[in-house]
């Protein structure tokens, strides 16, 4: 899969910036861990949601079936919703 675009997270003095290729700012976050944490996070947000329009495609209408721990109803459900979500933005 090939990306259209990518972000990157990088650290700007105290805080953490994620930018797109063209240098546009997507975000600025906080200091620490967990600054370097969400803005990792955010930065592959779109790889992520072209991860699971695929999955979504792969399934189609139809649901999976359970495994005995996850329900497969459940799982697409969450897939179907989070690309509705990504394409909603």
């Amino acid at each position: 899969m090939t990306m259209a675009y990518t972000w990157v997270a990088v650290p700007k003095g105290d805080t953490w910036i994620v930018q797109a290729q063209d240098g546009h700012i997507i975000a600025t976050l906080g200091t620490g861990k967990e600054a370097k944490k969400n803005a990792k996070l955010i930065a592959a947000s779109p790889y992520m949601l072209e991860a699971l329009k695929s999955v979504s495609e792969l399934i189609g209408d139809e649901d999976l079936e359970d495994n005995g721990e996850l329900s497969g109803a459940a799982v697409c459900d969450m897939v179907r919703s989070a690309v509705q979500l990504g394409a909603s933005s």
